[in-house]
């Protein structure tokens, strides 16, 4: 009896480590980031991709953002998108091999939009951005800032010329 007490209170130890040393890696305190990572799994979840983006892992790219990404990869990564799981990535630059089905482009990082525009071109690819004017310089969503609240804009004829269907919550949750 006492063993299986024993055994209980070790195991009991260790998910309780396992539980802390894995949410000291997220700053949950930085909303932000947590916020932007919601609407990008969101947005993932929330709309349809052409037949041939629905093989492998669905991808999310990051660039500029060590936050975003730190919070969508532990908030989001490998969880299913239908048949695919969630790879979160940190991007350096923009990938013109792979296939990324959304790729959010940090305001730090905004000089990289027009080649993300000209290289993604004729890709099913969902390009976010976070500042203001990213919208009017081609991204698909932007994030901005509504009465204190982190809210988003987006270009629906821009979404569906990629071959991506923005189901009915990404369309009723935009602003503008």
């Amino acid at each position: 009896m006492k063993a299986c007490f024993y055994a209980f209170g070790v195991m009991f130890l260790l998910l309780i480590g396992s539980i802390t040393s894995h949410a000291q890696k997220l700053d949950e305190s930085d909303t932000r980031a947590l916020i932007h990572a919601n609407f990008m799994y969101q947005f993932a979840t929330n709309c349809n991709w052409p037949a041939e983006s629905k093989k492998g892992k669905f991808y999310i790219g990051v660039l500029g953002n060590a936050d975003i990404f730190e919070a969508a990869k532990e908030k989001f990564g490998a969880k299913p998108v239908g048949s695919q799981i969630i790879e979160v990535v940190s991007l350096t630059e923009i990938p013109t091999t792979q296939l990324f089905h959304i790729i959010l482009i940090d305001k730090s990082k905004k000089a990289e939009l027009p080649k993300a525009l000209r290289e993604l071109k004729n890709k099913s690819t969902l390009i976010v951005t976070n500042w203001e004017g990213g919208l009017s310089a081609g991204a698909h969503i932007n994030f901005k800032s509504v009465d204190g609240s982190i809210r988003y804009e987006m270009n629906e004829n821009a979404i569906v010329d990629r071959k991506i269907t923005p189901g009915v919550k990404i369309i009723q949750w935009k602003v503008g």
